[in-house]
């Protein structure tokens, strides 16, 4: 949108510098990406965005300057008059026949028009907009396109047949040749403007030859309409037809504008081609209801950092064509009709600040008050909290992708009823709302070792889907392992379940202040047998296995890869309130080793449950040194050896009592755990 300073101050007497000009537009949204000079003196070239169409229009940027600077806005006198309109004649009939593409057309009949080159000054503002003269009357309705940005169009009312104008949909097949030359066949889903017989325009884009003004034009019909956003931009792009006209009618224009548009106009063509006004027809909704805006400034303020009162929102608001209404905190905001965009509260706060000036906000740091809701602050310092705990655990965090394909959710082992599809995805690569972690996860994992990286440990914390939870997205940590863990003299250890156990034991017993426990179970990504639900006494807060083989294989992972998610609500829900520190104590332990027998059937958790138990607060300390499977342990048994340290922080335990103890723990095994003592 170019906009020529010099008539820019004809509606806005701003005695600011063209430069010091494009700096407040800017500053206050509206983007001046260049100065160029031309003959009427320096032109703003502005990028409008879409949803500004009343920044579209020389009145419209005016609107904006005389806002930012206090200054009273000028508006062209013929269009601040609204005559009372005739009433349709013979000599002139317009119906409208698609309502919903088209709600409003206001027709005038001109008589007595002479066709001649405009005058220097009108074809000289056009060129600087960058639109070339052709003659007086098209000249003109381009003039107040720029001027009011509502699009118009002049039909040669001699060449209508019946003098008639409707607004209907095109008929499969009809032909028409738009003002560029280019021959269009048009389908039924076009809006046109035709006569009593064939189509004579495309509705809001662009006329045709059979009806333009031509040097022998001495009647004309000027059209001032309201088309359908959509179905305007729908039948540029099918035509491959933009034009200043489409690129108006796609943002919306002022429905209040149509008829001043047409009065405008008509006064100008009397002006400067001599045409009087025969008839008038005006078919469609004239008016819409307001829209009204509850502001409150105590909500304003907090959002912004700022401390205005009422008078301050009024004024700035009044500046940009609101009505206002209400003292106090709360206000009565009445939206003005060329202002599309402004439809809720927020949209309120950003054209008082646009006003103020975003540079007069001063800038502080935001602060948390004690009380946050769930959801705010204090959920956003837990998951950071979990993510410290993570890196300190030597895993490195990873973002990954939130939508999936269709072939990602089949890999791991989902189907579609498990997921939520998007109504209009991007792409099919990215259709559908991730259920789980742990396709993005493994993707990580490919990228990882196929660069050379020989070990991967990765953890992510993110919302996925949750079917049976909608619409909420759940937040769920993610960790996976694979390749190696560890490399030392002693050779290479690869990453393996106990790995990823003993990560997750820590993770827990940090946050929560207890290890967790894991029970075979399948999971849809699991190789079979090889996965487990995972409880934290006795609350189950996540899953972890072996991921399938078929879904290596279809990545290209050559190293077995193991994955676990968790619940981040259920650990948070579990996480301790403080954390107890006891002094080491100075008295020595006494050391005794203890080896059993069990079944396969009997769990590791459950063996180790009942020996701290047994063992109370005297077995200060146990640890797993060995787990054996071999000649020497009966079929479908394992032995397992344990080392515990006895210590009273109060005194020194003697033989004896170590003795009568540790016989209670293994007595304690057998009878609980049909364990046998080695």
């Amino acid at each position: 949108m170019r906009v020529p300073v010099e008539w820019l101050k004809e509606f806005v007497p701003s005695r600011l510098a063209p430069k010091v000009l494009a700096e407040r537009l800017t500053m206050a949204g509206l983007e001046v990406i260049g100065i160029h000079d031309s003959p009427q003196g320096p032109v703003l070239d502005l990028e409008v965005t879409p949803n500004r169409p009343d920044w579209l229009s020389i009145v419209g940027v005016a609107r904006e300057v005389a806002a930012l600077t206090g200054q009273r806005l000028k508006t062209p006198a013929p269009a601040t008059r609204r005559p009372a309109a005739r009433a349709p004649t013979q000599a002139l009939v317009i119906r409208i026949e698609d309502p919903q593409g088209c709600t409003q057309y206001v027709g005038r009949l001109l008589d007595g028009i002479t066709i001649k080159p405009s005058p220097d000054w009108m074809q000289q503002r056009l060129l600087a907009c960058g639109i070339r003269p052709i003659n007086n009357v098209v000249d003109i309705t381009n003039y107040v396109l720029l001027e009011l940005g509502q699009p118009l169009h002049a039909f040669d009312a001699d060449r209508l047949a019946d003098s008639t104008i409707l607004v209907r949909r095109a008929r499969a097949g009809e032909r028409l040749t738009l003002l560029d030359g280019t021959a269009k066949v048009l389908s039924a889903d076009i809006l046109v403007i035709a006569d009593a017989r064939v189509p004579v325009a495309v509705a809001g884009v662009m006329g045709g030859t059979g009806s333009a003004v031509t040097a022998g034009t001495r009647r004309v019909v000027l059209e001032s309409a309201a088309f359908d956003p959509v179905t305007v931009r729908r039948t540029a792009r099918a035509l491959g037809a933009t034009t200043e006209s489409s690129y108006r009618f796609e943002r919306g224009i002022d429905p209040a504008g149509v008829e001043a548009a047409s009065v405008r106009a008509a006064a100008l063509l009397a002006q400067g081609a001599g045409g009087q006004v025969q008839a008038v027809a005006s078919v469609g909704r004239r008016a819409e209801r307001p829209v009204v805006i509850s502001l409150s400034l105590d909500r304003m303020n907090r959002w912004l950092g700022t401390r205005l009162g009422a008078p301050d929102a009024r004024t700035a608001l009044a500046r940009l064509g609101c009505r206002v209404a209400g003292d106090g905190s709360r206000l009565a905001v009445v939206v003005p009709s060329f202002r599309r965009d402004l439809r809720q509260e927020a949209d309120l706060y950003e054209d008082v600040a646009r006003v103020i000036g975003y540079e007069r906000i001063p800038s502080r740091l935001p602060a948390t008050p004690p009380g946050v809701p769930e959801g705010g602050a204090r959920d956003y310092h837990r998951l950071q909290s979990l993510r410290c705990l993570c890196a300190s655990l030597g895993l490195t965090e990873a973002i990954t992708w939130a939508l999936l394909s269709e072939q990602d959710l089949d890999r791991c082992g989902y189907s579609l009823a498990d997921a939520v599809r998007l109504a209009n995805p991007i792409s099919q690569d990215h259709a559908i709302l991730r259920p789980s972690l742990c396709m993005g996860l493994l993707q990580s994992v490919r990228q990882n070792l196929t660069r050379g990286v020989d070990g991967v440990a990765l953890f992510e914390l993110g919302g996925v889907t949750d079917t049976r939870r909608l619409p909420e997205q759940p937040q769920r940590l993610g960790i996976v392992l694979s390749g190696r863990w560890l490399q030392d003299w002693q050779g290479r250890q690869a990453s393996d379940f106990y790995r990823l156990k003993g990560l997750l034991s820590a993770l827990t017993e940090r946050l929560c202040g207890a290890p967790v426990s894991a029970a075979a179970a399948d999971q849809p990504w699991t190789e079979s047998g090889q996965g487990a639900v995972l409880r934290l006494r006795e609350d189950p807060v996540g899953v972890a296995g072996l991921v399938a083989r078929r879904t290596a294989h279809a990545l290209d992972l050559e190293h077995d890869v193991w994955y676990a998610e968790l619940a981040v609500d259920r650990l948070l829900a579990q996480r301790r309130r403080e954390v107890e520190a006891h002094a080491p104590s100075t008295l020595p332990p006494v050391k005794r080793d203890l080896s059993v027998v069990v079944a396969n059937s009997v769990a590791y958790a459950t063996v180790v449950g009942v020996l701290r138990e047994a063992g109370g607060s005297l077995a200060a300390d146990v640890k797993l040194i060995d787990r054996y499977t071999g000649k020497q342990v009966p079929a479908g048994h394992y032995s397992l050896t344990f080392s515990l340290d006895y210590r009273d922080p109060a005194r020194t335990l003697t033989a004896e009592e170590v003795d009568t103890l540790h016989r209670r723990i293994g007595q304690a095994l057998v009878e609980r755990c049909q364990a046998t003592l080695r």
